[in-house]
């Protein structure tokens, strides 16, 4: 049997992600079988964030942001998964 490679500091072991659409809602996807683990991963990230952006940062609402593509956009379905953005 060979040996398994040594874990690595940028190996993800789990992850979630946090959505907020036009509409208000939110919707949240990942690794969240276990409640105390997500939400003590969630718990580092409002810290990160609250150390990393200042209070008085820029709050832009998205009816305010125009992004004006510069190449064809393609349907989701049509992107391999490997670049949709998610892990």
């Amino acid at each position: 049997m060979a040996d398994l490679p040594l874990p690595q500091p940028e190996d993800v072991v789990a992850w979630i992600t946090v959505r907020l659409h036009a509409t208000g809602m939110i919707s949240v996807g990942g690794t969240i079988g276990d409640k105390k683990m997500a939400l003590s991963i969630l718990e580092h990230a409002k810290d990160a964030i609250t150390r990393q952006i200042p209070d008085a940062g820029i709050i832009i609402p998205n009816r305010d942001v125009e992004v004006v593509p510069n190449a064809a956009l393609k349907e989701m379905g049509d992107i391999p998964i490997g670049q949709r953005g998610d892990p």
